[in-house]
């Protein structure tokens, strides 16, 4: 088995974190702390695992994206 958590820090952690929680997978937790998200997970193989990580990177980003869009209008 292998794991991974992902731990950022900024004013929209919270409001990512609600925008990925619908993605989350059983094998999948998600602690949201002021403005920390830290995301952990495992995987049984190493290429599912990093897949995992890159569409949430993805994920993470476009949500970053739409919020600052959001607030500029």
């Amino acid at each position: 088995m292998t794991w991974a958590r992902l731990v950022f820090w900024g004013k929209q952690a919270e409001t990512v974190a609600r925008a990925v929680e619908p993605d989350n997978l059983p094998n999948m937790s998600l602690q949201i702390d002021a403005d920390r998200l830290c995301l952990q997970f495992s995987t049984e193989k190493i290429g599912t695992l990093l897949s995992t990580v890159d569409d949430l990177l993805m994920n993470i980003k476009i949500a970053e994206e739409t919020q600052s869009c959001a607030e500029e209008r």
